[in-house]
């Protein structure tokens, strides 16, 4: 009897022991929680500090940007600052083109090349057609200023694709505004390309990398497309405007990398079908609408006279070489690929129910102006620039040429000095500095 006492006295005092056990590993617990959950408030707490400093750090920033723009206020409207005149980009505007060309300036990394894949202060729209007679064969032209504070004038040109002629007339945008217009109303019966040009109140070429735009096209062979238009960046300093030249009425712009974008030198369509039909496969239809720029709006002859050198490929990783004349614009009966001079012709490099794809590049010799004081240099091959568009079956549309390599001797453009007539209400950058 004893014994058996014992024993529950001492399974009563295990049984006491166990439930102690779990009570104290029950407070550790709550302890351990309670040191984390005051860990974590602490550490939210700390997190919530910093974005309330963040915060009313970022509503300082965007009440003060807002001060300068509100309405009726026309103070630092229209002119920039002098630190801003020193950098790349507003400094209001975070982030937008001019800072990262602030970057490339300041670590010495050469000029990019043009592209239709960001904002620049030139715009190239490759091709354009319209005809009076035709309630759809037309093109559409939007220009966007996407600066949320400044007014721009753009001097647009547009280049008659046969004769090289030039027409030309302003654009002024208000901050934020965009601008379409359709060319049977502006140029009727032409076909072509356009230069848009970003410019001051005097009319001088500034850095305003700030202008985007796109064109629909409907042409007489029936391709439909949309393209967004080349942009070239201004690479000086911001609201830098060009120096007039000797002249007295013209102002030159130079692609060379350090005040402009390079142009492209060799460019490509990646790939393009067959040119030929058979029974079951529809007949593909491949145009180019290539050129090399006008050196001078001002007067008129001074367009290149070369060759375009091709190289075509065949899906075998075959080459062949081609050659096509160029003359400012390649002549609107010779701008089917199949029209490329190749032994033997397309139809045999890319039979039916094949695709190629072609790379080239012009050859013959150039004069630019080199300065702006009359200077000249005489170029070997030229820039090109444009787009191909190709019809087939029921795929139809378009798209830019790729650049395969830059036009590393640099180029010029010279447009003629006209005073842009924008009204009192617009508020146009003023000149400020030369980039020579």
């Amino acid at each position: 009897m004893q014994t058996a006492h014992n024993g529950r006295k001492m399974a009563e005092k295990k049984t006491a022991s166990s439930k102690m056990a779990q009570v104290k590993m029950a407070e550790e617990s709550s302890c351990i929680s309670t040191s984390h959950t005051l860990k974590f408030n602490l550490r939210s707490a700390t997190l919530l500090i910093a974005i309330v400093v963040l915060g009313s750090s970022y509503f300082t920033a965007v009440g003060q940007s807002k001060v300068g723009t509100q309405p009726g206020k026309t103070s630092n409207i229209g002119v920039r600052s002098a630190t801003s005149a020193t950098s790349a980009g507003d400094p209001n505007l975070p982030g937008l083109p001019g800072d990262t060309d602030s970057l490339r300036r300041s670590s010495g990394t050469p000029g990019e090349v043009v592209s239709d894949m960001k904002l620049g202060s030139v715009l190239f729209y490759n091709y354009y057609v319209s005809d009076s007679l035709s309630s759809s064969i037309n093109t559409r032209i939007s220009l966007t200023n996407v600066n949320p504070l400044q007014d721009i004038a753009v001097h647009v040109f547009l280049i008659d694709s046969t004769s090289c002629n030039t027409a030309d007339f302003f654009i002024c945008l208000t901050r934020n505004q965009t601008s379409t217009f359709i060319l049977s109303d502006v140029d009727p019966d032409t076909a072509g390309y356009i230069v848009a040009v970003a410019v001051d109140s005097e009319g001088k070429p500034t850095n305003f990398n700030y202008l985007a735009g796109e064109e629909y096209a409907v042409t007489p062979t029936g391709h439909r497309y949309g393209l967004s238009a080349i942009a070239a960046a201004r690479l000086d300093a911001a609201n830098s405007s060009s120096p007039v030249n000797s002249d007295g009425i013209s102002s030159s712009l130079f692609f060379n990398g350090s005040q402009y974008d390079y142009l492209p030198q060799t460019v490509m369509i990646d790939s393009f079908p067959s040119q030929t039909s058979s029974p079951g496969s529809a007949i593909g239809d491949t145009r180019m609408y290539v050129y090399t720029p006008l050196t001078s709006l001002v007067t008129a002859g001074r367009s290149f006279a070369g060759t375009i050198f091709f190289l075509i490929f065949d899906d075998q990783e075959n080459s062949f070489s081609g050659q096509l004349a160029l003359n400012c614009y390649i002549a609107s009966d010779k701008q089917r690929i199949s029209s490329v001079r190749t032994a033997p012709n397309l139809s045999t490099i890319v039979p039916t129910g094949r695709t190629g794809w072609a790379r080239f590049y012009t050859v013959g010799s150039y004069t630019v102006a080199s300065n702006t004081t009359g200077g000249t240099k005489v170029l070997t091959g030229s820039p090109v620039l444009g787009a191909s568009a190709t019809r087939m079956g029921a795929f139809n549309g378009g798209r830019n040429l790729r650049y395969l390599t830059t036009f590393a001797q640099g180029f010029s453009i010279t447009i003629p000095l006209v005073t842009p007539d924008c009204g009192p209400t617009n508020f146009l950058p003023t000149p400020n500095g030369s980039s020579i």
